[in-house]
């Protein structure tokens, strides 16, 4: 049987003993609520500094978006204004090849000497030729008829119209290089 005093030394042990599993029980529970919390605050630390870099992020491309759109607008402007201003060349050659057809009259079968001069210039060459001499005509029986082929204000029309196609290509294709050949906007 068990003894009396081994009774009352399992007594003293046993409040003892119970104590220090409660202790352990409140200890080891308000342990693991401060790691929740420490790590809720962590976590909480982290969504914020990912929010904040997301949101940094968001605004540089939105800034690199702006510089870009206002780099194309600015660029479009001129083109726009480079384009207006062959519509307004074109209007001028227009009114020159009604003055050069008249200024050579019916005299000539083909394009005259100015009507020549201006054909030249709108398809973007200079207007006389370098060291051109004139050549005998032949003989009249082999010249062409005043009724054959185009009348000369149809062929300086389609020289302006070819000489400004011409010159609204070059501007769009300087336009796109001017583009993408100068300095970029940084993101």
């Amino acid at each position: 049987m068990i003894s009396l005093s081994t009774l009352r030394i399992g007594g003293c042990l046993l409040l003892p003993i119970l104590s220090a599993a409660a202790g352990y029980a409140a200890g080891s529970a308000h342990s693991r609520h401060l790691w929740q919390a420490e790590m809720a605050a962590k976590l909480a630390e982290l969504q914020a500094d990912h929010s904040q870099q997301l949101q940094q992020q968001q605004a540089a491309a939105l800034a690199w978006q702006q510089q870009w759109r206002q780099r194309m607008d600015r660029l479009e402007g001129q083109l726009l204004d480079k384009q207006n201003a062959l519509q307004a060349l074109r209007r001028q050659q227009t009114q020159r090849i009604d003055d050069v057809a008249r200024n050579d009259g019916p005299r000539f079968t083909g394009l005259g000497p100015d009507s020549l001069r201006l054909y030249r210039q709108l398809l973007g060459y200079p207007a006389d030729l370098p060291g051109a001499q004139p050549l005998s005509a032949g003989s009249a029986a082999q010249t062409a008829g005043a009724g054959g082929g185009l009348p000369p204000p149809d062929l300086l029309a389609h020289a302006a119209d070819y000489g400004a196609w011409c010159g609204e290509l070059e501007q769009r294709l300087l336009t796109l290089k001017q583009l993408f050949t100068q300095q970029e906007p940084q993101p």
